[in-house]
């Protein structure tokens, strides 16, 4: 069947997430207005998702650039801008102590991105994709401003773990869910349809402003660091704990990249063909492969958290998973079945996230501990730096035709391929067992990175309910001491 992914596939996934979604909500015994912030959350980056697909599969394509070009636009392209965006956003609104300030003006440009968009189609040239690009940036660096608005805002900077799991599922829900609108509308749908959506998008948008403006009030109290005064009596900061984190994050973003990089999807492409499937069932299975890479973490992602953590611990979690995935990438470095690619991708990104997110809530720990440093901002640095090295790499090889991409270097090659070569899969099988093997190694790294300093990474959250108590009690003393103070003076 023709698309059977975006008909059948994904809607009984997103029906099960939407499941997770409620369960979150009823478990955690969230409140209407903490609902309505959530909401929020899934409207703004389904468009945001929505955009991303449509501006870099979209666009790309109608443009005709020179070789010289083609490095240029590659290099600032969205990766490259998050490099810096991203600690700069945490950065700057900490210093102001006003989070939604960055999401006001991310809502501003996405509104502008919607409205040049429809004015504009896709008569674009390559300054056009560059600006694009520079404006989707700044509204994805407020991934990190949502985490550390609601964990301020709703758990007073204490608990972040439900706060990191719960905002984690919405917005990937949302993000992905704006992806599959994008395919949905472009493949099944028509390009008729597509001035509806944008409508609808603005619309959304001038809600979403309207609605934080004047009905998510922000208390500056809690927005940033802690007092000094609390600070002293916390464990101390170690900028080697923090940089072994990014170093770590940054290692497993070259696995997770090289992983979905398209040497890996072009190889299980050609098995496809070479087991006689037409190129529309091949370009279906591919797009399966990328969206089961996340959308399954979405459905699980909150149960591991509330029900195998508290056996596990954090620590013997990432350990875990580590493991797993260096088991997983073991098994892909010596099979060429396709199917076993896609099987395994589910786990290995349903793994990968829980290291990710994990480790994202140990900064987001951090951050409210160690003043003028935005250690969340740092940690976006680090996945998106090694995001940005493996994608323009890969892209500028194939564009130059060079190494295994000498003969298909795109997806819709895969379409004039009738017969598929012998010498062309071994090629392409080679190149996939040195990437996981290459893999397996970088993974190895981070399994003795972690094992040596895990307990100064984790600190006093090693024991995260004594960690959470202690700094309850911390946070009701220095209120009680402030309030004693203001009634002297």
């Amino acid at each position: 069947m023709k698309n059977w992914d975006l008909i059948i596939m994904l809607p009984i996934l997103f029906a099960m997430c939407i499941f997770t979604l409620i369960f979150i909500v009823l478990k955690e015994k969230i409140k209407k207005r903490q609902v309505l912030f959530l909401t929020s959350i899934i409207f703004f980056w389904m468009i945001v998702g929505y955009l991303s697909n449509k501006t870099f599969n979209t666009l790309p394509t109608t443009l005709e650039v020179e070789k010289s070009e083609f490095i240029f636009l590659i290099i600032f392209g969205t990766s490259l801008f998050l490099i810096f965006l991203k600690p700069f956003a945490t950065f700057i609104t900490g210093i102001i102590r006003n989070r939604t300030s960055w999401l006001k003006v991310s809502y501003a440009i996405i509104f502008t991105m919607v409205l040049i968009l429809t004015i504009v189609g896709e008569k674009t040239n390559i300054y056009y994709f560059i600006f694009m690009s520079f404006m989707l940036s700044i509204c994805i660096a407020s991934s990190t401003i949502y985490f550390l608005f609601y964990n301020e805002q709703y758990y007073y900077r204490i608990y972040v773990l439900p706060a990191t799991w719960i905002v984690f599922s919405f917005i990937t829900f949302g993000t992905t869910l704006g992806l599959y609108l994008e395919e949905l509308n472009t493949i099944v749908i028509g390009k008729t349809f597509n001035y509806s959506i944008l409508g609808i998008s603005m619309f959304i948008i001038l809600c979403l402003f309207i609605f934080t403006s004047l009905f998510i009030k922000e208390s500056r109290n809690l927005a940033g660091v802690f007092d000094k005064e609390v600070i002293d009596l916390l464990p101390k900061k170690n900028n080697l704990n923090f940089f072994m984190i990014y170093l770590i994050v940054f290692l497993l973003s070259i696995t997770s990249s090289l992983n979905n990089s398209m040497i890996v999807k072009l190889f299980i492409g050609l098995n496809l063909r070479d087991y006689q499937l037409d190129y529309n069932q091949v370009f279906s299975f591919l797009r399966a492969f990328n969206f089961l890479y996340t959308v399954p973490s979405i459905i699980v992602s909150y149960f591991i958290y509330k029900f195998v953590l508290k056996y596990l611990g954090q620590k013997y979690l990432i350990f875990t998973s580590l493991f797993l995935i260096f088991g997983m990438y073991t098994i892909l470095a010596f099979t060429t079945n396709p199917y076993v690619y896609t099987f395994t991708n589910i786990f290995t990104g349903i793994l990968m996230n829980q290291i990710l997110f994990s480790l994202f809530s140990l900064c987001i720990m951090w951050n409210y501990r160690s003043p003028k440093n935005p250690v969340t901002g740092f940690f976006g640095t680090s996945f998106f730096g090694a995001k940005f090295l493996i994608e323009s790499t890969e892209k500028i090889v194939g564009f130059y035709n060079k190494g295994v991409f000498h003969n298909v270097n795109k997806i819709s090659d895969l379409e004039t391929l009738l017969v598929v070569n012998s010498t062309l899969l071994k090629e392409f099988d080679v190149a996939t067992t040195l990437i996981m093997s290459f893999s397996c190694m970088l993974i190895l790294i981070c399994i003795l990175i972690f094992y040596f300093r895990n307990n100064s990474m984790f600190a006093d959250y090693t024991s995260y309910r004594n960690a959470t108590r202690n700094l309850k009690n911390l946070l009701k003393k220095r209120i009680l001491e402030k309030a004693k103070t203001k009634i002297e003076v």
